[in-house]
């Protein structure tokens, strides 16, 4: 049976956490707004600071060893999806301003530093879903880890795909597809992305 939406948007409400397995913990500190947090599998943990939002933010965790540590001040203000599908950790770090970003992990970590801002519809995946093989049944695909480092914009509509570093002070444009790692002080643009621009900041104002 599907349930009319003012009905679901109700349950959230009434029970934002549900948490199904063994040694998952969840401690949010934060201001809370129309958020879900699903736990299924073991050994699982959220860390929402002090002084942070989590606002119209969904954070779907399934199989073991999977965290999300985000500190004091950061702001998941959505609409923001977080999957975790095993073995990796989401790390968000001080003063951070998260809107309409979908991040998905599974066997490789996510960070992002302090002081950035993601727009809307950006997307962060450190994985490719399904495995490619060999001829011989080796996977050639492996998951790898994303590095975000302090003070930089993510535009709208940009997407950073696995393994990729992008340096502090750093804008990454608005449909861009990055592939490649992104010196600090860049900007980045296009599909594949490629530097267009450097020794450059921005304010956030």
């Amino acid at each position: 049976m599907v349930y009319p939406s003012f009905i679901r948007r109700l349950y959230r409400r009434l029970r934002p956490t549900i948490v199904n397995g063994k040694n998952n913990t969840v401690d949010i500190k934060s201001k809370r707004h129309h958020f879900l947090v699903r736990i299924d599998g073991n050994n699982n943990s959220i860390e929402i600071g002090e002084g942070s939002r989590l606002k119209n933010t969904q954070i779907l965790m399934s199989g073991e060893n999977n965290h999300i540590i985000a500190e004091s001040g950061s702001k998941l203000d959505g609409p923001c999806k977080i999957t975790l599908e095993g073995n990796s950790t989401l790390y968000i770090g001080r003063n951070s301003g998260i809107r309409g970003v979908t991040f998905v992990l599974k066997d490789a970590n996510i960070t992002v530093g302090r002081n950035c801002m993601f727009s809307y519809e950006v997307l962060v995946r450190n994985n490719d879903s399904h495995k490619v093989l060999d001829q011989d049944g080796n996977v050639t695909n492996q998951a790898q880890d994303i590095v975000i480092k302090d003070h930089v914009w993510l535009c709208e509509r940009s997407t950073i795909l696995k393994g990729v570093t992008v340096g502090e002070d750093s804008i990454i444009a608005f449909g861009a597809v990055v592939t490649k790692d992104c010196p600090p002080n860049s900007i980045m643009a296009g599909n594949p992305a490629r530097v267009v621009r450097q020794n450059i900041n921005w304010l956030n104002k």
